[in-house]
């Protein structure tokens, strides 16, 4: 019987070890990530790093004059593992537009496909009237901050940025990071 004990206490101890880490498995974080899932999405956003996208993700910073309101990242298929990254500036001023890139990434680079999709504002600038509750009829402000107007404003941003994420926000997933030299960092879910 002693043996028999030692025995399952060891296969139990293997068993707990081989859940751990790896690729694809070992437990889930919050965002319905594995650890293994976390380091090929983060290897995937890493190959990126030899190509025009940093310095394309740091000039699409510049003219939006702020970081993106959002950077996801989705596990779309574990077979082959594919990641759609979604990322989308919300404008400093009025009179810039919405910009937006969805990414799907795989092992392969050469199958890596890339959307930049822009849209004007849904208000335009102009004088905000007191209170943000909307914008001076036939008024022009080119130096009027888009988070200004109100509410109404915020409201909008979230359907926009919305109308064009796809499941970036569904599970398994999380979020990103463009860090200054235009690299992708994955970042840990709570």
């Amino acid at each position: 019987m002693t043996r028999l004990a030692a025995t399952g206490a060891a296969l139990a101890a293997v068993l707990a070890l081989a859940g751990c880490g790896g690729s694809g498995g070992g437990p889930v974080d919050s965002g319905g990530l594995t650890a293994g899932d976390r380091n090929e999405a983060q290897a995937a956003m890493d190959a990126l790093q030899s190509s025009n996208l940093p310095h394309t993700l740091i000039s699409l910073t510049g003219k939006s004059w702020k970081a993106p309101t959002t950077c996801r990242v989705h596990l779309a298929s574990k077979n082959p593992s594919t990641f759609d990254v979604y990322i989308f500036w919300v404008p400093y001023f009025g009179q810039q537009s919405y910009i937006w890139l969805n990414m799907t990434l795989t092992k392969d680079a050469t199958k890596d496909r890339f959307h930049l999709g822009t849209a004007p504002p849904v208000l335009p600038g102009g004088i905000v009237l007191p209170g943000g509750k909307g914008i001076a009829p036939g008024s022009l402000d080119y130096d009027a901050p888009l988070s200004g107007y109100g509410p109404e404003q915020v409201r909008k941003n979230r359907a926009a940025i919305a109308a064009h994420a796809g499941r970036a926000f569904a599970k398994p997933g999380g979020s990103c990071q463009i860090l200054a030299n235009g690299y992708l960092r994955l970042l840990p879910n709570p």
